[in-house]
């Protein structure tokens, strides 16, 4: 195992951060200490050759980031360490996100539900505000519905590590979809679901772009974890894909940008809009559209 590092200047922090959520790559990490210091960009891999291979790419999609770089070999405890010191266990309201290395020492609470996730996946999974913020939203929908989702269809869009899809699977949604445009996704979504013994009946997976995986597909509640730029592409398709008097959540937008896209989806939604409302999480930002009846 290396690690490789590098300063970074902290204009670039929130794309670098937008890109590896929608990449979902896991390899990846940023570190703030505090304004004093620069950002620090390091990456985890199994060798110096993986290492470099994936700089090359990182520095092919941000020319502007420096060459310079150290690499140094790490021990498998390290790696495991330095993971536990960026990822926590999440919980709101019943729900609870714990890194599967707190299995065996996390107290679950009584009558809350608990999904174990791969530590070593920290983009994708309930690490990130982003995905915190659709979480919130579904709980949201959830108890709109009285708490009965059985006859509930919801897409994941972009799913990741499909956290989002298994926790509505788990919350008892009739039908669950998840797609991905990386073939890494849907395996890694499968493998999440068997660490919680979560049945795939009435769910799946598939590796496929938003245009293909929505096309004929209308759910009562579309989760989209999605960089704001992708977002505002597919706009038709993701409101398309959305039942009369269903809800439509958009998050992976930086809360600077969250009035940009509000406006951008209002003027492609015709009027279809019972109601678009924003919330931020520090950078971050989602937007949760009702549609009419």
């Amino acid at each position: 195992m290396v690690r490789i590092f590098l300063n970074v200047k902290n204009t670039i922090v929130e794309p670098l951060e937008s890109w590896c959520c929608e990449m979902d790559c896991p390899n990846w990490g940023i570190e703030k200490i505090d304004d004093k210091h620069q950002p620090m960009l390091f990456g985890y891999f199994e060798n110096r050759r993986e290492a470099l291979d994936n700089f090359t790419k990182l520095r092919a999609a941000f020319p502007e980031l420096p060459t310079a770089h150290t690499i140094e070999d790490v021990n498998d405890c390290d790696w495991q360490n330095e993971y536990k010191k960026f990822l926590t266990a999440w919980n709101y309201r019943d729900l609870n996100w714990v890194p599967l290395w707190m299995r065996g020492e996390y107290n679950e609470p009584e009558n809350q539900k608990v999904f174990y996730f791969d530590a070593g996946l920290a983009f994708g999974t309930g690490d990130h505000p982003t995905t915190r913020l659709c979480a919130m939203s579904m709980l949201d929908y959830i108890d709109e519905c009285g708490g009965d989702v059985s006859d509930k269809f919801i897409i994941d869009a972009g799913c990741g590590s499909g956290i989002l899809a298994l926790t509505a699977k788990m919350y008892g949604f009739g039908t669950v979809y998840g797609f991905d445009r990386d073939e890494e996704a849907v395996r890694v979504s499968i493998e999440n679901a068997s660490l919680n013994n979560i049945e795939m009946k009435n769910m799946s997976f598939e590796h496929a772009g938003i245009e293909r995986a929505l096309d004929g597909k209308q759910a009562d509640i579309v989760l989209a974890n999605i960089i704001s730029d992708v977002l505002c592409i597919y706009a038709d398709n993701l409101i398309d894909a959305v039942k009369d008097g269903g809800t439509l959540v958009l998050s992976g937008i930086l809360a600077t940008e969250n009035e940009k896209v509000k406006e951008y989806f209002l003027s492609r939604l015709d009027g279809r809009e019972e109601s678009c409302e924003g919330m931020p999480m520090g950078e971050w930002s989602r937007l949760v559209i009702k549609m009419k009846k």
